[in-house]
């Protein structure tokens, strides 16, 4: 039996008026369009953020500028932060729909879907955040959620990246029938995250970090972005989703660049020695 996954952080991390949270999406996104790094899509794969909307909505809206016109399905792989997941691995619940204050989302689901990883699912914030801007769109789309936490090696990015691409099917991939997103924050930085290795100058050190990371991703050098995660002990959450993601667009010889870069000090306007940083790829 397929289950519906409830708006669980509806009214604490995003609006639940569905007035307050429609116009919060739509102004996020008229935002966005006026951005200097703005291209034009439809977007095909993305890395977006998902800390709760007040943070990550200027980070996730630019890839519904472009609506969801051609798309059909979308596939939204995040990283698990309440339920410990074997590495190498991509894990499902069978799931009837999504639901959202904008409406409830059709769901399909991946091949090794099970029940045992449906709590998992519902918890997980890092899921949701992207649900309302799908929901807001005019276009119905099937919607696909995932969770992997990390990657032993670069082999197992590929061979995960082969069996998804098959079961999704190519043809829809190359046709831009299917969008992948990958749900993504990028370094957590201070006492609070157990990560300080650079002392007065962590805001720009931590800047050269992950957009190096987002560069890497960005033109699919997957090996290289995760021995780059490896060396630096990174705290880049959802990095074995962004790694999956960027080997898959790769491979279909998509083009990506890093669209959005910023922190929750440029948010808040805090000097708060613990932030966390989000960045924005998109892949056309």
């Amino acid at each position: 039996m397929n289950m519906m996954r409830d708006a669980q952080y509806a009214g604490s991390w995003y609006p639940k008026d569905p007035e307050l949270l429609r116009r919060l999406v739509t102004e996020s996104i008229e935002e966005s369009k006026k951005r200097k790094t703005y291209q034009r899509g439809p977007y095909r794969f993305a890395v977006l953020p998902h800390a709760g909307l007040f943070y990550s909505s200027s980070g996730i809206a630019p890839f519904f500028t472009s609506g969801l016109d051609s798309i059909e399905r979308i596939v939204v792989i995040s990283p698990s932060h309440y339920a410990t997941l074997p590495p190498d691995t991509i894990v499902s619940a069978p799931l009837s729909g999504m639901r959202t204050p904008l409406g409830d989302l059709p769901a399909f689901n991946l091949m090794g879907a099970q029940r045992e990883w449906f709590s998992a699912i519902q918890s997980e914030h890092a899921l949701e955040m992207v649900l309302p801007y799908i929901a807001a769109q005019e276009s119905p789309v099937k919607v696909a959620l995932a969770m992997i936490s990390r990657f032993t090696e670069a082999k197992a990015i590929e061979k995960l990246a082969d069996q998804l691409m098959q079961e999704l099917g190519r043809e829809d991939l190359e046709k831009g029938r299917i969008a992948m997103i990958a749900s993504s924050d990028f370094t957590h930085y201070g006492p609070r995250f157990a990560y300080t290795p650079y002392g007065s100058r962590a805001e720009s050190r931590v800047k050269e970090d992950d957009l190096s990371l987002a560069h890497l991703l960005s033109e699919g050098r997957v090996s290289e972005a995760l021995a780059f995660c490896t060396a630096k002990q990174s705290t880049v959450c959802g990095y074995a989703a962004a790694l999956l993601v960027s080997s898959i667009a790769k491979r279909l010889h998509s083009r990506g660049w890093v669209a959005d870069y910023y922190t929750s000090q440029d948010v808040s306007s805090s000097n708060d020695m613990n932030f966390v940083a989000y960045s924005t790829i998109l892949w056309r």
